[in-house]
């Protein structure tokens, strides 16, 4: 059976995870970029070849006949289409969703876009203005220098647009950057932030351990292996200097290397790894 087509008129990152996504499930990815390209590829040039590693291209110039013509013919034999050009564009190129769908109505036509509210259809955003506009920056503050949490929220919702249209049997699905990153919109789960002895990152010998015993009998077995009985009523306790517990499981981590206590916690069944950094090769797909 062969895999299903997915277009790519996307640039930057949203668009080019989302198709990365679905690419790692065994869809065809072709992407078609405009003469100039994808800007990303001259100020993040890695992260660039990360995106679009494995995904065919083309450059198919939409402000010309030839290029309107190649899209047309591509749609034809498409599943689905992702693009996140600014609203109005593709419908002024004549390439618009209503447009493709009538060459091929079982096409899914997936459109990136910023904000849902009309007055703000035309206004430029990236992924902090979204994050702000969400009420989320506050929350997430120490997350958005490090990781484009609307970006990858929009990709993954992007990707789900594209199963549910193939299960609708095509359409059109518009997905807001601004409105994606609610996922994180949950109220806060107390103890998550390090602020207890059970659950934080620790420095090792070498390296920093992350321990996530929040459960009491995880905590119990923790301080079973450990030898350390004094410690089992200790887990929510606050990890300050003033805490002597905490002072003490810090200065019982540093007996040894990071990669030595995960060895010891998967023996003991802990919820305890190494800090690993640069990231971890391997494919993307969870299962």
């Amino acid at each position: 059976m062969t895999a299903p087509l997915l277009l790519d008129l996307t640039r930057l990152l949203p668009g080019p995870l989302a198709a990365k996504i679905l690419g790692a499930m065994g869809w065809r990815v072709h992407r078609l970029l405009p003469p100039q390209g994808d800007p990303l590829a001259r100020l993040a040039p890695k992260t660039h070849a990360w995106l679009n590693a494995e995904k065919t291209e083309e450059i198919c110039d939409l402000k010309h006949p030839a290029g309107r013509a190649r899209l047309a013919e591509l749609v034809r034999e498409a599943t689905a289409l992702i693009e996140n050009n600014r609203p109005g564009v593709m419908e002024r190129l004549g390439v618009g969703p209503d447009a493709l769908l009538s060459i091929n109505p079982r096409l899914v036509y997936v459109r990136l876009a910023g904000h849902p509210d009309p007055a703000l259809r035309d206004a430029p955003g990236h992924d902090l203005t979204y994050l702000a506009a969400a009420g989320l920056l506050e929350r997430l503050e120490a997350a958005w220098p490090h990781a484009q949490l609307a970006d990858v929220t929009g990709a993954l919702w992007a990707a789900l647009a594209v199963l549910e249209g193939v299960r609708r049997g095509g359409g059109f699905y518009p997905v807001h950057l601004e409105i994606a990153p609610r996922v994180f919109a949950y109220p806060p789960i107390p103890y998550l932030d390090g602020s207890v002895v059970c659950y934080g990152v620790y420095p090792a010998a070498q390296g920093r351990v992350a321990l996530a015993a929040l459960e009491p009998h995880l905590w119990a077995r923790f301080c079973q292996a450990a030898g350390k009985a004094a410690w089992r009523d200790a887990a929510f306790t606050p990890a300050r200097p003033e805490n002597p517990v905490w002072l003490e499981v810090i200065a019982w981590f540093r007996e040894r290397p990071a990669e030595a206590w995960e060895v010891w916690a998967q023996r003991h069944a802990l919820p305890l790894r190494a800090v690993r950094t640069g990231g971890v090769p391997g494919g993307i797909r969870p299962w």
